[in-house]
């Protein structure tokens, strides 16, 4: 029976009566009926809550919640952290004095309430039955096995608690566990996925570890007997919105406030710096800001119109600001304010609807507008939980009334967009262009097998079929969703299999589970790969033979490189311990994939002594100061593989002259440049000159690829080599000199094999007469 409170008896157990008590229950002397009456005698004045060495001492705060009875200590303490850690290190706050602290009230403005006992089954207290909105709850607890970091302690509260509560469908992992405490300590030390919130059973210890809350899926919520919700209170910037990291944008509602709820409070010069205050807020979860443009006060506060339903309201003067997390691709957009979005509550624009999408958040509602170029403002149904996209703003439509309805008027705009659709087929990946596109969509490492290619197209689109169908698109099934990895080539580099910088990367997914008919799923910008999925072939590099020049890629700190990210700068560099910087030139540079898979094809860099691609690879440049040729390198991969190899014609010319300076015109900008190449000719080398081919092999990775690559070991991705078909430069008097030293030799060799074969003639007859 006293496993079902927990953690009570280590909160109570240096009593020595409680001890006592507690012999006598194992010893099977007193009775449980007997155990619980003594107990409840000793709870409220010896109860002390203090956590052991393996535990951190956090709270769990219960929203519109007040334990009833008499407080040990009233302060007006200012706001519920300041509340929290007096209560954490059992202070007094008014004297200073230590005082044994379980609990405490908060009214939501500046004043607290401290107990020393808490709520069943912590303690013995009990709630008060349907408080007013303004009523928080704070108790502590003792979370193992986590950091003070890890329970997010610089913060009032680490879980927030839904009493007989429960959200379906969502559950990531389940596992069973001691008690409560063990179930947060899951989640917070949780690294494969980024649990979100937290179902605890009571009856039988199971713990349940979700990837969305109650304000990502409202709709998914169910009370239910004898199971706790709770919500995830130490979520960061960067995991909020998931383990992609995702978006976060403003939506702005004028005049409006959060009533009766003050948080941390600061002056800002301006709104954009109240706004960077709730991103870069540390102790408090932002999920709402309020500013006065005129009093310049911003309140950064945890709380926001889902949890405030009904406290909140207009109010001249101050401007409200909610974060939403959009599962969309905002890197090519730029809002022209501050907020992504205006919201006008119990309004709705009329005009025709674009696009409509039925059961979703408001957040989802926000991406797809993001996803559709055609959108500029948005009709969300509270109540049905509907969206409606209008290619029309207030500007260009009527505004009218309406109670359910909020009106959401689109501040960004986008160039370009992507969404996904979940088929019977597979993912079908539709990209959108506000003007012409050319260019290709292609599988990550799939382009030979899975590609389309489009010229002067406003949409493109492409289909990846389940990996049960066929392994060319690269599909994989995982945690039953069905994902791909998609680059869109936006950098107008050819071939377009030639990954940059500036190209994109999309992960997109869909429900493996769904029904027959078409749904919208999930896409996702990002600039990782998942190395690990990866069957990398690992080349050895052959020795070189004694070159008169060496090829190196270097990083910026002039260092050899052995490896890279998409889009570094790096530096070509060309030496020779025969030829100076004026000696020496380039007259063509190719990269090729090594290993991989499908159809190779070579990437032109340098062609006729110029940079084919100026924002990829710079102008040859004479470097007199260290010897050498040297030509600026974005690092870039080619689709197939992550390794690439860099083939450099050098043309030496002897002299003091050296090599002539190249003309090149950079396409863009139809501006000349000097480079230190050559254009190829048909015709043989001319006098004192010579070319050779040189190469160098590196490993270029997407960024975060490198960090998991490093436990393959340390391989050396990079070095020189010349082909074994190298032409040597010597001088015409050794020439000459060698030609007649050789046809003396031969001149002799040849009498000696005279004066042998006569002898050898003379000597036959002789053998004849002795026979």
């Amino acid at each position: 029976m006293l496993s079902n409170f927990p953690n009570f008896s280590k909160k109570f157990q240096s009593h020595k009566s409680i001890n006592f008590i507690f012999r006598q229950y194992q010893n099977q002397q007193m009775s449980p009926r007997v155990i619980f009456l003594l107990l409840g005698s000793f709870l409220s004045a010896q109860a002390v809550f203090e956590c052991s060495s393996h535990e951190t001492t956090a709270f769990v705060r219960i929203p519109r919640a007040r334990l009833d009875g008499t407080p040990v200590v009233i302060s007006t303490a200012g706001h519920d952290l300041t509340c929290a850690q007096y209560c954490r290190n059992n202070i007094e706050p008014t004297t200073g004095a230590q005082r044994v602290c379980a609990s405490f009230n908060f009214d939501g403005r500046e004043t607290c309430y401290f107990f020393d006992d808490a709520a069943t089954p912590a303690g013995t207290s009990q709630l008060t039955a349907n408080p007013s909105a303004n009523n928080f709850y704070y108790e502590k607890t003792c979370i193992p096995n986590v950091s003070a970091h890890e329970a997010c302690t610089y913060r009032s509260f680490s879980f927030e608690r839904a009493r007989n509560t429960q959200l379906e469908g969502f559950v990531k992992k389940s596992v069973t566990v001691k008690n409560r405490e063990h179930c947060l300590s899951a989640c917070l030390k949780e690294k494969e996925f980024v649990c979100k919130s937290v179902n605890f059973h009571y009856e039988n210890s199971l713990c349940e570890l979700s990837v969305e809350d109650k304000r990502s899926k409202p709709t998914h919520v169910r009370m239910s007997e004898g199971i706790d919700y709770y919500d995830n209170n130490c979520l960061s910037r960067q995991n909020r919105c998931g383990p992609s990291g995702g978006n976060l944008v403003f939506v702005k509602t004028t005049n409006f406030e959060i009533r009766y709820y003050d948080h941390t409070q600061s002056v800002e010069a301006q709104e954009s710096y109240c706004l960077q205050k709730c991103l870069d807020s540390l102790n408090t979860f932002c999920r709402s800001v309020e500013f006065n443009p005129k009093e310049k006060n911003c309140i950064v506060s945890d709380e926001d119109t889902f949890s405030r339903a009904d406290q909140q309201g207009q109010v001249v003067g101050k401007d409200y600001y909610e974060p939403i997390c959009v599962a969309a691709d905002l890197s090519s957009s730029t809002c022209r304010q501050q907020a992504a979005f205006e919201r006008f509550i119990g309004s709705s624009i009329e005009g025709e609807v674009v696009a409509s999408a039925q059961g979703v958040t408001i957040s989802d509602c926000i991406s797809l507008c993001f996803q559709n170029l055609n959108c500029k403002s948005i009709n969300y149904d509270r109540t049905a939980s509907s969206c409606f996209i209008y290619a029309v703003g207030r500007q260009d439509a009527n505004i009218k009334a309406n109670p359910s309805m909020d009106y959401y008027e689109f501040n960004c705009e986008s160039q370009f967009g992507g969404m996904a659709l979940c088929t019977n087929e597979g993912i079908r990946f539709i990209v959108n262009t506000k003007e012409p596109y050319t260019g290709a969509i292609y599988a990550a490492e799939r382009f030979s097998t899975c590609s389309q290619v489009v010229e002067n197209a406003k949409q493109i689109s492409i289909t990846f079929p389940p990996p049960t169908v066929t392994s060319d698109c690269g599909t994989v099934i995982r945690d039953g969703k069905m994902e791909a990895l998609v680059v869109v080539s936006l950098d107008g580099v050819l071939p377009h299999q030639v990954t940059t910088e500036w190209d994109r990367f999309y992960r997109v997914s869909c429900d493996v589970s769904m029904d027959k008919m078409v749904k919208e799923g999930s896409v996702v910008v990002t600039t990782i790969y998942e190395a690990s999925s990866q069957n990398t072939t690992v080349l050895d590099v052959a020795t070189p033979p004694p070159v008169t020049a060496e090829l190196q890629i270097l990083n910026q700190l002039e260092e050899p490189l052995h490896k890279a990210s998409i889009g570094d700068p790096l530096l070509l560099v060309i030496t020779s311990e025969q030829a100076g910087p004026h000696n020496m030139m380039v007259t063509e540079c190719t990269a090729t994939r090594v290993g991989g898979f499908g159809d190779t094809v070579p990437f032109t860099l340098i062609e006729n002594g110029c940079p084919r691609y100026p924002a990829l690879v710079g102008p040859v440049e004479q470097d007199f100061d260290k010897n050498r040729l040297k030509s600026d390198l974005r690092a870039f991969r080619l689709d197939g593989s992550y390794d690439v190899q860099i083939v450099c014609s050098i043309m030496f010319c002897a002299g003091p002259n050296g090599c002539p300076v190249s003309n090149c015109l950079d396409s863009g900008t139809n501006e000349l440049f000097m480079s230190h190449g050559r254009k190829k000719r048909s015709v043989d080398l001319e006098a004192g000159e010579t070319e050779e081919r040189l190469s160098a092999i590196i490993r270029v990775f997407a960024k975060g690829e490198d960090e998991e690559e490093m436990e393959m070991g340390n391989n050396t991705m990079m070095t020189s080599l010349a082909e074994s078909t190298d032409l040597l430069c010597i001088a015409e008097p050794f020439f000459v000199s060698s030609v007649v030293s050789l046809s003396v030799l031969c001149f002799a060799l040849s009498a000696i094999i005279a004066i042998w074969g006569c002898h050898a003639l003379h000597a036959k007859p002789t053998k004849q007469v002795a026979a």
